[in-house]
């Protein structure tokens, strides 16, 4: 059935994870023939539900697996030296209001996989997503078929920082922002306003990728 997660302590202690592999993780458990690629009932390689500051999370690796590499559903836990590798979905995933700061991420996605990273919310409803990126690589090789995704999707009125990111690859662009809501959007930090209701995207953040099927450039 399902259950309930979270809580109101930002400071909630759910343990140490530190220099952890996992490959070949998940599973289809309600697979759609008409969408083999992502039936949307996978399992993630490791999923963060409501986990706080006090949690420590460090120098971890998802590989091969079956849904998302890492997923944040809500939350203010912070995490440092994320490696997710060709996964079929997305290899960061963000949700249902999550405030930490992830740095140092790295993807690889192939032509199975989605997004390196998909980050988003629920519109202007509170809490509104607020990650805080910096220093990620997100590199795509190709996708399966038609014109692949954003290497990185911001969507739903996600806010957030995102700093020192390098893009590249083959994908339908850099950065994707859509289903926008009422959160302002700047690469000026000094006309952001108030967190969590921006999106702030540095103008250093060095995007160069190419699209699948037309093969021209997306900055």
């Amino acid at each position: 059935g399902l259950g309930t997660y979270g809580g109101t302590d930002t400071n909630d202690n759910s343990g140490s994870l530190k220099y952890v592999r996992v490959w070949y993780g998940g599973a289809d458990i309600g697979f759609d023939t008409s969408n083999p690629e992502n039936s949307g009932n996978e399992i993630n390689g490791i999923t963060f539900g409501g986990v706080g500051q006090g949690t420590t999370l460090e120098n971890i690796e998802v590989a091969f697996n079956k849904d998302d590499g890492f997923e944040f559903f809500g939350g203010s836990v912070n995490a440092k030296w994320l490696s997710a590798l060709f996964v079929d979905d997305d290899a960061f995933d963000t949700d249902e209001g999550y405030n930490g700061k992830l740095q140092f991420l790295f993807a690889l996605v192939d032509q199975d996989g989605d997004h390196a990273a998909e980050m988003d919310s629920k519109n202007d409803a509170s809490p509104r997503s607020f990650p805080i990126v910096s220093g990620a690589t997100f590199i795509k090789s190709d996708h399966r078929s038609g014109r692949s995704n954003g290497l990185i999707q911001i969507r739903e009125g996600g806010g957030g920082e995102f700093y020192n990111m390098v893009l590249t690859g083959k994908a339908g662009a850099g950065l994707e922002n859509n289903d926008c809501a009422m959160e302002t959007r700047t690469s000026d930090i000094s006309l952001a306003g108030t967190a969590p209701d921006y999106l702030f995207w540095h103008p250093n953040n060095i995007v160069n990728t190419i699209t699948s099927g037309a093969g021209t450039l997306n900055q």
